[in-house]
């Protein structure tokens, strides 16, 4: 790998992904919706350029040039916006990566597109059922049957990475959102907390990304990224109680959430941007573990960072950003 482009390069994933790009020495193309998003980006080297996937045009001057098209630019704000960026864009992205003659394209889907009923052990081949109440399920399920479409039609090399809950520093809602919660009110566990969370550290999604745009027998296939096995609740909130110096937890029956569920989700719609909450509180109190064995018995690949060791990461950062709130900063 050569040169990269990243879309999506000033968000949470695709700011790590490009910036572990560049220090394997690849020469990176970051693409943001505006350039000054990526100016710490521009400072460690990278060639920062604004950019939509909306627009195809765009997209494909950007990726002349580039051996490997990371596709990571996704939204979930507004039911329009989320559809014309996560399916209308993402088939923009394999055209412009084909058109540019790129060795492959790598797209970032996520464990959503199953929906929220799964249980039990899932691979990749799993039935992808998005709720009906979920436009950011169904745009990521569409996008991605668009993208393999796409690739089959044009002959580019595809691969799919579906993470879980990606954590880590420069995690707004799976670390920073959580911590906040913990360390101002207490942390809220669904009946006993014995169901499964499903983090996974940014640097492990970062290395399996990399590894499907450089691996020989990784075209064609999606790849879960996901802690397998999965912790509890109780095991993930706990460390950001940990970090806050907290012990108290809210106990909160499924049935009393799953009650305010429906009158959540009606709100969600009247304000443009659907999400079946209720379907996500089920979730919550399920026992489904992403399965990693197709990484591993495909690619020889693992996660590297034990839940331990990613919290032990993430707390640093956490902690600094706490003291800059606190400060006024």
């Amino acid at each position: 790998m050569r040169k990269a482009l990243v879309t999506g390069a000033n968000g949470f994933l695709g700011s790590a992904l490009a910036t572990r790009l560049l220090d394997d020495g690849v020469s990176v193309r970051a693409m943001c919706r505006s350039g000054h998003k990526g100016a710490h980006l521009a400072d460690a080297g990278a060639e920062v350029t604004a950019g939509d996937v909306q627009d195809a045009e765009r997209l494909a001057h950007l990726a002349r040039g580039c051996d490997v098209v990371f596709h990571v630019a996704a939204a979930s704000v507004g039911a329009a916006r989320t559809y014309n960026v996560n399916v209308l864009g993402t088939r923009n992205a394999i055209r412009a990566a084909a058109e540019a003659g790129a060795a492959r394209f790598v797209h970032v889907s996520t464990v959503a597109v199953y929906g929220f009923g799964v249980e039990g052990r899932v691979d990749e081949s799993h039935p992808q059922t998005p709720s009906a109440h979920d436009f950011y399920q169904q745009s990521k399920s569409l996008g991605e049957a668009a993208m393999w479409a796409e690739a089959r039609r044009l002959g580019i090399p595809a691969s799919s990475v579906r993470p879980a809950f990606i954590y880590g520093p420069g995690s707004n809602f799976w670390s920073r959102r959580l911590y906040d919660l913990a360390a101002h009110f207490a942390a809220p566990l669904i009946d006993d907390g014995s169901s499964h969370a499903h983090p996974v550290y940014v640097d492990d999604v970062v290395d399996l990304l990399v590894t499907c745009a450089t691996h020989p027998d990784a075209p064609g296939s999606a790849f879960h990224a996901a802690p397998d096995p999965a912790p509890t609740w109780a095991e993930y909130l706990g460390h950001y109680m940990r970090m806050a110096g907290r012990d108290a937890v809210v106990r909160v029956p499924i049935e009393t959430l799953s009650a305010l569920g429906p009158a959540a989700a009606l709100v969600s719609r009247l304000r443009g941007n659907p999400f079946d909450l209720a379907g996500f509180l089920r979730f919550m109190g399920h026992r489904a573990t992403f399965s990693m064995a197709r990484a591993a018995e495909q690619l020889g690949w693992r996660p590297r960072y034990t839940l331990d060791e990613g919290m032990a990461l993430t707390e640093p950062w956490l902690r600094e950003v706490s003291t800059g709130r606190r400060m006024g900063v």
